[in-house]
């Protein structure tokens, strides 16, 4: 019933509006017969009138057609209302200005020397009807375009090509975590119904470690989608920094991520994007983070309104590279352009955005706005969870529970969630009390306490967890984690199959709190949705490499980044060596669940080191000997020539180049020192670039090409 009366009331009002028009234009064509020419403001008023007609006519059209959306639709009535009352004053301002038939000479004088005081109005409703035009001609081509987004082939291979990691596990994960009702305060407050609703200053939400910024950033997203829903005028894009993804850590793949959304949104291939593509060799290359800046910004001008949210700049690993682009997209100056980002409020991320962030859109997340929602939080999860629902019977044993937390959270939702993760464990009233009368006052001591408790069985294997999910290159899936434990590089074989978890889940009860599983369907694999395990908060992993932990009960537990990736690095190494069969079986990757993470990263790991130890290096130079398995196992798992793809478990042996080939194309010199001091030939052919030297030389290497050339590589081959 809804739609059909929107559809009459468009239908309607573009009737009117139609028939209005036509008779202004009639009026200035009576008069033009007659006076041989009309007013010089009035001109481009006689050029704008008829193609006002024309649009409207062919949205008309398009309605009867069925092919206008209902958002389109709801879109379309104030804009038509618009030009209806532009329409409107420009008829009065004919009459006053116009001579008539009948007018005296006198009068005719009189209405000229008015008229001289009308050019300025007539030019400004000029103007704003050109703008409602545009809008109604934009509406009429997103009817018409036959584009489809999810099918379409070239689009498809430009999302390949932007190769941009998926920011909307982030947003579905953080929704989740929403209790009902929290963030309203913000959904309702004067600065962001002012950003929402008219393009300002960047909005720019900021608070302490905990108090649940991304979780208002979701709450945000959902507002904004819902406003923008089925009104293809109207974008929306958003990027989640996440220290725990290297991808989500970079400004390049946000400004990737952001192209590739509006992208999806677009009503036909946007011409930069597409001319971009053309000049990359449609795909072949990679273009220039600038180029992805122009063309990003004509993008965003190709909509109505954008909306674009950017979450945790403090997890982004380049924050100068970062600002640096804030600062480029907010000096655009695009009118329909509204920015939103949450951080901290740490000194680079305020001095940078404080000059182009109004004060009164710089809205601070105190204690005292947060910790409605934190006592909603407290008050839902004491009410939902069965481990803490056991207290409701005694409403005063509730209500300490409720005044201890929220007297202790200070606006930390992260302190809050740990808290009640440790009640759980209370299994009578004496206990309840003495954990009431003892909680940590911060983060930091909470996570000692945490990590102190860890049963002195266990801490082994939660050291090993927690060292992979603060160091891994990208999310790791839960069945990878339970092989983790089971590598100690030390040892050889580092990889002992009886260690391995029986069930991958108890690497949630290993880890208590500080970890979390998710599902996720944003990176390369096999399975089509995946159980992924990480880190539950940034938090955790400042703590964990922090000076801090050094001086706690948990200092064991204490991380050093040279030191953690040299250990991830002969892990891998030390799992990769196992694989001594010249054959793999079919079933090979469903058994060995760390072998494609194995394969894909050791050498980042390695470069990580800063100089790899002797003990990398000789791990490297076992694995690298051509006549044997691992080898051909490891280029079989993931070759380095074609990273993006899939493993060929059957590729042939004689068909893999030799390791000199692969040592300098990852650049590690000390491998390449000893592979060509043991007689490898530096010349020999193979690989994507032919040649180890013009495989050094093209990632520019300069260092390993020295080597390559000292040992008489033939720079003419």
């Amino acid at each position: 019933m809804a739609e059909a009366l929107a559809v009459v009331a468009v239908v309607a009002s573009i009737v009117q509006l139609v028939d209005f028009s036509n008779r202004v234009v009639r009026r200035l064509d009576e008069f033009h017969s007659i006076a041989g020419e009309i007013p010089k403001s009035f001109c481009q008023v006689k050029t704008e009138l008829p193609l006002l007609g024309t649009t409207l006519q062919q949205l008309k059209e398009a309605i009867d057609a069925d092919l206008v959306t209902d958002g389109s639709k709801t879109a379309l009535l104030p804009v038509i209302a618009g030009c209806q009352e532009q329409v409107a004053q420009l008829d009065a301002i004919l009459a006053k200005r116009l001579p008539g038939i009948t007018d005296s000479w006198r009068k005719r004088g009189k209405k000229a020397l008015v008229s001289l005081h009308h050019d300025a109005k007539v030019e400004s409703i000029t103007k704003i009807l050109q703008n409602h035009i545009g809008i109604l001609r934009f509406y009429y081509a997103a009817a018409s375009s036959t584009l489809q987004p999810l099918t379409d082939a070239k689009l498809y291979r430009i999302r390949q090509w932007l190769s941009a990691p998926d920011p909307s596990t982030n947003y579905q994960k953080a929704l989740k975590l929403r209790q009902a009702d929290t963030g309203l305060w913000l959904l309702e407050s004067d600065s962001y119904n002012r950003w929402k609703k008219a393009s300002t200053t960047p909005l720019w939400l900021y608070g302490i470690p905990g108090c649940g910024k991304t979780i208002l950033s979701s709450i945000v997203m959902q507002d904004v989608l819902q406003h923008c829903q089925g009104d293809p005028g109207k974008a929306t894009a958003y990027f989640f920094f996440d220290f725990k993804d290297e991808q989500k850590q970079d400004p390049e793949m946000m400004v990737r991520s952001l192209l590739c959304q509006l992208l999806q949104q677009s009503i036909k291939i946007p011409a930069s994007l597409d001319a971009l593509f053309s000049s990359c060799d449609s795909g072949q290359r990679q273009p220039s983070i600038d180029a992805l800046m122009d063309a990003l910004q004509s993008m965003i001008q190709n909509f109505l309104q954008s909306y674009i949210a950017i979450d945790a700049l403090d997890e982004c690993a380049h924050r100068v590279e970062l600002m640096e682009r804030f600062e480029i997209m907010v000096g655009w100056k695009l009118p329909n352009m509204h920015l939103l980002v949450t951080s901290r409020r740490e000194r680079d991320i305020e001095s940078s955005l404080e000059g182009f962030v109004d004060p009164q859109n710089s809205i601070c997340l105190q204690s005292e706005v947060i910790d409605k929602d934190i006592q909603r939080y407290v008050r839902q999860r004491l009410s939902d969870d069965k481990r803490l629902r056991k207290w409701e019977k005694d409403a005063s044993m509730m209500g300490q529970i409720e005044t201890v937390l929220m007297s202790g959270a200070k606006g930390m939702f992260r302190w809050a969630v740990c808290q009640l993760d440790e009640l759980r464990k209370c299994v009578n009233r004496k206990m309840l009390q003495k954990a009431l009368a003892s909680l940590p006052p911060n983060l930091d001591q909470t996570y000692d306490r945490i990590l102190a408790a860890i049963d002195e069985d266990y801490s082994q294997y939660a050291f090993r967890i927690l060292q992979w999910l603060t160091f891994s290159a990208r999310p790791l899936l839960i069945d990878e984690v339970a092989e983790v434990v089971a590598i100690d590089a030390k040892r050889d074989p580092a990889f002992d199959r009886d260690e391995v978890l029986e069930d991958p889940l108890e690497v949630l009860n290993i880890c208590a709190s500080l970890v979390t599983m998710t599902v996720d369907n944003s990176y390369r694999g096999r399975e089509s949705s995946r159980q992924i395990v990480a880190l539950a908060h940034y938090s955790v992993k400042e703590y964990l490499v922090s000076d801090r932990i050094w001086t706690g009960k948990a200092a064991r537990y204490g991380m050093q980044d040279d030191v953690c990736h040299n250990a991830l690095t002969t892990s891998c190494l030390g799992y990769l060596l196992q694989f001594q069969q010249l054959e793999l079986k079919p079933d090979f990757l469903q058994s060995f669940k760390l072998a494609l993470y194995s394969a894909e990263f050791w050498a980042r790991h390695a470069e990580k080191t800063g100089k790899p130890t002797k003990e990398i290096n000789e791990a490297v130079i076992r694995l690298c000997c051509k006549k044997e398995p691992p080898y051909a196992n490891w280029v079989r798992l993931w070759d380095p020539d074609s990273p993006w793809g899939d493993p060929d478990l059957g590729k042939d042996f004689e068909d893999i180049p030799d390791p000199l080939y692969y040592v300098a194309l990852l650049n590690l010199r000390d491998v390449v020192k000893v592979v060509l001091d043991k007689g490898a030939d530096v010349n020999a052919q193979g690989g994507y670039f032919g040649n180890a030297l013009q495989a050094a030389s093209y990632r520019g290497y300069e260092a390993t090409v020295k080597m390559l050339l000292d040992k008489d590589a033939d720079v003419n081959i």
